[in-house]
């Protein structure tokens, strides 16, 4: 079984009736977590980068400015995961390999931080940013300074999902061959974006990314603010996302579904 450690690497501001259509109006801090795991052959890795100091800096001239007076932001180096995984016995060379559930500037800013790591990420998720310089790429929440300058010769890019089926999702991506990390296609919230079930140690545990903000969404059925139609990839698939995920987690009591920045989850399982 897998070891899963879940770190907060910062948070921004947002209301929290624009994460839960019917939530309260009131401004709230919203956590970015990855989760940290080590496989018994391939050694440390983590689901997702989170903040770094990095994105301070790429957001410090226009346009990329936009990005933080939208998502007003705290990412202090302490909180990064290059300096939190200190407390595991471990250094930013350690980590071997790092899978990206989608290219928002929230969930690659650390990339840089880890030198010797491994990318993994759907062909369609990167294809979608990799040509969007300025003002295009801002409208896909993404800041190109933040990949590393050998970003493509150290990446896997996933084509398609034939391995071993994870209803209601279909077919997966099987990370390492054995069963123990399956990548699934979690469309709408940005284009190619994945998932990630992993046979933990206490149990599974599904890693959403941003198929919802706060667990309540994918429990009651309940989507984000209207709003998020204006950044989201596919309002359509983001609901069959959401949908799945919640058919999933019913069929599966013991599944612990961690969506990257719900801070239920942090409360309850970020390690401090």
């Amino acid at each position: 079984m897998i070891p899963v450690h879940l770190l907060d690497t910062g948070h921004c501001r947002s209301w929290e009736h624009h994460l839960l259509s019917g939530g309260r109006r009131r401004l709230i801090d919203v956590p970015c977590m990855v989760a940290l795991m080590h496989h018994p052959l391939h050694g440390w890795g983590l689901f997702d980068a989170g903040y770094s100091p990095r994105i301070l800096q790429a957001t410090a001239a226009m346009p990329y400015r936009i990005y933080r007076w939208i998502t007003p932001m705290s990412a202090p180096v302490e909180s990064a995961a290059a300096t939190q995984i200190a407390r595991f016995g471990i250094t930013p060379d350690d980590v071997r390999w790092i899978v990206i559930s989608h290219f928002h500037a929230d969930h690659v800013a650390g990339l840089r931080d880890f030198p010797r790591a491994r990318f993994i990420a759907t062909r369609q998720a990167y294809e979608d940013v990799c040509e969007r310089p300025g003002v295009g790429g801002l409208l896909r929440a993404y800041l190109p300074a933040l990949l590393p300058d050998d970003f493509a010769s150290r990446t896997t890019l996933v084509d398609s999902f034939l391995a071993s089926p994870l209803e209601p999702f279909g077919g997966t991506y099987d990370l390492f061959g054995d069963g123990w990390i399956r990548l699934v296609a979690l469309p709408g919230h940005a284009r190619g974006q994945i998932g990630a079930h992993v046979a933990a140690v206490g149990g599974p545990i599904f890693l959403s990314a941003d198929a919802c903000w706060v667990s309540r969404g994918y429990r009651e059925l309940r989507d984000a603010h209207w709003l998020t139609r204006l950044i989201v990839d596919d309002v359509r698939q983001t609901r069959a996302s959401l949908e799945k995920l919640r058919i999933l987690s019913a069929a599966n009591p013991a599944l612990r579904v961690f969506p990257t920045h719900c801070p239920e989850v942090r409360d309850q399982w970020v390690r401090r």
